[in-house]
């Protein structure tokens, strides 16, 4: 891009050295302003002679169109001047035509052809239409202003066009136009809608910095390393069906209204780092074959990925707002760099796009972000169902392990049945220590010892581990108590070693 942007300028420098030596000698012979007739111009380029005017007004309807082949065989000037009605509507070109900073009223450029360069930089055009013209060589509208709707629709530019801070106060349209080399429109201004819809660039496109107060409608175009970096589109955004290859890059820029890629491919690099969706973003069906980058985006609207394929999302940083929702219903995720802890609140529940979720965060080795995402699903997953069998079976593993994620539950439980039985054993009063315990029978009136808390709580504590104390014996109903936390402390051991073990291992 660079090579090109300093070829374009030697060039430009190029031809204003010799313009502005033909002009100094135009102003010597005709003054600095003047009125000159149309006809007087077209016998000019009849008889194939250049024409050079500088800061005149041109009066009567300037018709090129008529002459014998439609054709300009030399050299055609016309800078700093109004031309207020003018048809150059079918007419070729054959050398540079030069319209710096000429004002146009009515004027039809349909259908023309440009085989020198075409420079209209600094131009204004009230009614213009240059749609199924061709540009054989540079085409510069740097700082053109379009004050009507403009076409360029089924136009060519074979070599660099450049659009840089040009106005368009109304709709542009640049359908199904092809820019078989650089393009650019950077700092462009589009107060109307701008269409470049089912357009071939074919190579770089540079849009950074520029704004599009309506609708901006890229659909079904193929674009080629777009630059899209910093530009703010206050309407519309549509991209879909669009092609990307090389890298794809709308870094920074503001969506203020609803974007859509849908059914969008981006063969390569995808770059939205720091941009503001203030609506939905939709990316439904898109393709992200490379890495797709929207680290430090705000989405404020819904963030659609709705059976999207998604190859390597970078998601870190990013800030959702209260109301975003992430919809990834059938999407193909590989990888999808976002901490469950900042989507957590925003991804709409469907089975399959949660399961997804946790098979990339292991995928990932983010063993947090797994689990915390299965735990959801499953509480989720739960909270669906009617009350059954399944459902008190999803309570159970809720509570007792965590879904299989959290051993911390097994723990609290454990202890809580150790005090428990504890307490009972101790209230109850329903162990007895014997001074020769298991040794030999108690003899008649002897005086056995009261268990304390502290004991029952070590009997409790032992019995739940399958062990319990030979020196104290249950009386009574406690025996039943006995089994009762026996069975559970093993339950529960084996549960927190089998969660333990899942995670430790993993």
């Amino acid at each position: 891009m660079i090579c090109k942007a300093q070829c374009l300028i030697h060039m430009a420098w190029r031809s204003m050295v010799v313009i502005a030596i033909l002009l100094a000698a135009i102003a010597s012979a005709h003054g600095a302003e003047q009125i000159v007739a149309a006809q007087e111009i077209v016998d000019r380029v009849a008889a194939e002679e250049p024409v050079y005017y500088n800061n005149i007004t041109v009066i009567g309807y300037l018709d090129l169109s008529l002459l014998p082949d439609a054709r300009v065989p030399a050299s055609f000037v016309l800078i700093n001047s109004n031309l207020n009605n003018a048809s150059f509507a079918g007419v070729t070109f054959e050398q540079d035509a030069i319209f710096w900073g000429t004002t146009f009223g009515n004027a039809s450029f349909e259908k023309s052809g440009f085989l020198g360069y075409a420079d209209f930089a600094d131009a204004s055009f009230a009614n213009t239409s240059f749609s199924a013209s061709s540009f054989s060589r540079p085409a510069v509208f740097d700082s053109s202003l379009f004050m009507d709707h403009v076409s360029f629709e089924d136009a060519r530019f074979s070599e660099d066009a450049s659009f840089n801070r040009a106005r368009f106060l109304k709709e542009a349209n640049f359908n199904y136009t092809k820019f078989e080399s650089y393009s650019y429109f950077a700092s462009a201004k589009f107060l109307g809608d701008a269409l470049f819809s089912d357009i071939d660039f074919a190579d770089d496109s540079d849009f950074s910095l520029a704004s599009f107060a309506g609708r901006a409608n890229f659909y079904q175009s193929r674009l080629n390393a777009p630059g899209f970096s910093d530009v703010v589109f206050s309407g519309p955004a549509q991209f879909g069906l669009a092609s990307f290859s090389g890298l794809a890059s709308f870094g920074a820029a503001t969506f203020a209204d609803e974007a859509s890629f849908g059914l969008a491919r981006f063969s390569d690099a995808a770059y939205f780092s720091g941009a503001n969706f203030s609506k939905d973003a939709i990316f439904g069906l898109a393709k992200f074959q490379d890495i797709a980058s929207f680290q430090g985006v705000n989405f404020d609207g819904d963030l659609n990925f709705k059976a999207a394929t998604l190859s390597n999302v970078l998601m870190e940083r990013a800030m959702f707002g209260s109301g975003c929702r992430i919809i990834l219903n059938d999407t193909d995720i590989s990888r999808f760099r976002a901490h469950w802890t900042d989507i957590r609140d925003h991804v709409v529940w469907e089975p399959g796009a949660y399961l997804a979720l946790v098979n990339n965060y292991h995928g990932l080795g983010w063993s947090l972000d797994e689990d915390d995402c299965y735990y959801q699903y499953r509480r989720l997953d739960q909270d669906k169902k009617r009350w059954g069998w399944s459902k008190a079976i999803d309570v159970l593993a809720w509570l007792s392990c965590g879904y299989g994620v959290c051993p911390s539950y097994a723990v609290a439980w454990s202890l809580l049945t150790i005090l428990v039985f504890g307490l009972i054993f101790w209230w109850s009063d329903g162990i007895r220590r014997s001074a020769k315990p298991l040794l030999e029978p108690i003899k008649e009136n002897e005086v056995v010892e009261h268990a304390t808390l502290r004991n029952a709580l070590f009997f409790s504590t032992m019995v739940f581990l399958s062990q319990g104390p030979i020196d104290f014996l249950p009386v009574g109903k406690n025996r039943y108590h006995v089994i009762v936390e026996g069975i559970i402390g093993w339950l529960l051991l084996a549960l927190f070693l089998v969660t333990l073990g899942r995670v430790m291992i993993r």
